[in-house]
């Protein structure tokens, strides 16, 4: 790829006593020929979280009995110490491995190990040219100017690279199917009078189940998952910007009435309506 390679640590900044989310270094590094091996068991001094990246050529994971190949564009994330290990394969050859990595810690990241390792297992893969790699490059070419960080600005990374990373592993980019694309701009426009997902279907030439085995491949979700949600997202504008009663704004939602759009509603925020409203209007 042409990268130049790097490692940066970093010191704590701020006066924040236990900031949630600490980077203490990463890197980008090539290796090749060479006895690269890293036992993650035996690492209690490293110790927090560790993601590393393949840019190019291969590497390899073991965790739980179990060994991965880490070609392009997949890689791990591992708690340390962990009972995993890490190492450039003998059949790399003059390609060799190269990465990126970030090691850091911090009370925010259990969430999205979590959320990573249940979507993804011990390794993940992305989609070339994805986000979250533009995301780490964007500070690790900053660290190469030595340009000064703002207090804060290796959480503030650390969350978007988080928070990128979840999001196109749950829902990748895709340019998506014509049919799908049509029933999208169909739901948007139309989500508040909408009947039924039959119409979307209609509207793109082939069957409610088709559609919703389309959509689901593509999107990581339903037909109707997706329209609900344009629905309560409307639903949060109107609370938030208007006086309309909870039946009024369910009509023009595309819900029945206010009773349906107050169940569906606390399904996802875990509130009604009307405490929504009352807790985040100013």
């Amino acid at each position: 790829m042409g990268n130049k390679y790097g490692n940066y640590g970093f010191l704590q900044q701020g006066k924040m006593e236990h900031p949630p989310l600490v980077l203490f270094d990463l890197g980008v590094e090539r290796r090749c020929q060479e006895n690269y091996r890293f036992d993650n068991a035996q690492r209690a001094s490293y110790g927090g979280y560790l993601l590393q990246y393949t840019l190019e050529g291969c590497g390899c994971y073991e965790h739980g009995g179990e060994k991965y190949d880490l070609p392009k564009d997949s890689g791990f994330f591992a708690r340390v110490p962990e009972d995993s290990r890490y190492y450039l394969p003998k059949t790399a050859g003059n390609e060799g491995w190269e990465f990126f990595y970030l090691h850091f810690d911090g009370s925010a990241v259990p969430p999205f190990f979590d959320a990573v390792r249940e979507q993804c297992g011990p390794v993940f893969s992305l989609l070339s040219g994805n986000h979250t790699c533009r995301i780490f490059f964007q500070l690790f070419e900053k660290c190469m100017r030595k340009e000064p960080l703002a207090l804060y600005e290796t959480g503030e990374f650390l969350y978007r690279f988080l928070s990128g990373l979840l999001r196109e592993l749950e829902a990748p980019l895709w340019q998506g199917s014509v049919s799908v694309r049509r029933a999208i701009a169909y739901f948007r426009e139309h989500f508040s009078t909408i009947q039924g997902i039959e119409e979307a279907a209609n509207v793109c030439g082939i069957s409610h189940e088709h559609l919703t085995r389309m959509f689901r491949a593509e999107t990581g979700q339903t037909p109707l998952q997706y329209l609900t949600k344009l629905r309560i997202e409307h639903g949060l504008f109107l609370l938030l910007n208007t006086q309309d009663s909870i039946d009024s704004i369910a009509v023009s939602c595309g819900f029945l009435n206010g009773n349906y759009f107050a169940k569906v509603f606390r399904r996802y925020l875990h509130c009604s309506p009307e405490e929504y409203r009352r807790r985040n209007r100013y």
